[in-house]
């Protein structure tokens, strides 16, 4: 298993999308914490306003599904959908014995960091860092980074769930560019589902979903009924859709 995640980790740093991808995210979370910050870029409405922390209204726009279901389907397009197709390398760890599970955990485990480092990490450290270079340290208040402690772990946790859902995309998909529509296709049936469907039952479904938390996490004020909620909400999730890739994983034709 440790070898497994140390060809996953060597190949995900040899991934040229990878780098494409960290240097747009971090120059584009710098142009848009600078924005902000200078007051150019007026955004109003966010949790973070109602935290006190409306110089980090940037930080709102790598909540967006859309967005970052964009950001996460890239790598998972190209570090693992286009294994299936164009190197045979998955063909390779079978044949070599390795079990199928243990793949699968190995590519979920190293795609769920590399994802979660872009999508999270560093707009998140842009933002302190931009914060202390534009003057603007003071607002990392005791109280402040305990909010953002705890919604970006609570957050972090449904992002893991949603990183699963993706690698499952990409592994029944094998293929870069349906990953990416059908990640696309599900964030937009979702944001559907939350805005326009009323039936009780479709809308108890929807707010017990990941999709749901990636909001809520980011209220100003979370009772513990509702972080215990979303703890189990992100946990479930990470384990039901793992257990259905690995099942899926191990029946495919490889």
């Amino acid at each position: 298993m440790n070898n497994l995640v140390q060809a996953e980790a060597f190949k995900l740093r040899r991934n040229k999308t990878f780098w494409v991808l960290i240097v747009t995210i971090t120059g584009l979370s710098a142009l848009l914490h600078y924005l902000i910050m200078i007051g150019w870029w007026q955004v109003s409405g966010t949790p973070f306003d109602s935290a006190g922390l409306s110089e980090l209204n940037a930080l709102s726009a790598f909540t967006i599904p859309l967005l970052f279901n964009l950001i996460v389907s890239t790598p998972a397009a190209f570090f693992i959908a286009n294994e299936f197709s164009d190197s045979g390398v998955i063909k390779n760890q079978v044949i070599s014995g390795h079990k199928r599970s243990y793949i699968f955990m190995a590519k979920l485990l190293v795609f769920s960091l590399g994802a979660g480092f872009v999508t999270i990490v560093i707009p998140l450290l842009t933002a302190i860092i931009a914060a202390f270079l534009y003057g603007q340290g003071d607002l990392l208040t005791t109280s402040n980074l305990t909010y953002l402690g705890r919604a970006y772990s609570l957050f972090t946790l449904q992002f893991l769930g949603f990183a699963t859902i993706v690698l499952l995309i990409a592994i029944v998909t094998e293929d870069s560019g349906k990953t990416i529509l059908f990640t696309l296709l599900l964030s937009i049936v979702m944001f559907a589902i939350e805005n326009l469907i009323t039936a009780p039952f479709v809308r108890l479904l929807n707010e017990h979903s990941v999709f749901f938390q990636f909001s809520e996490v980011f209220n100003h004020t979370m009772t513990s009924g509702e972080m215990i909620e979303s703890i189990l909400i992100g946990s479930l999730t990470f384990i039901i859709i793992s257990i259905c890739g690995i099942l899926v994983f191990n029946r495919k034709e490889i």
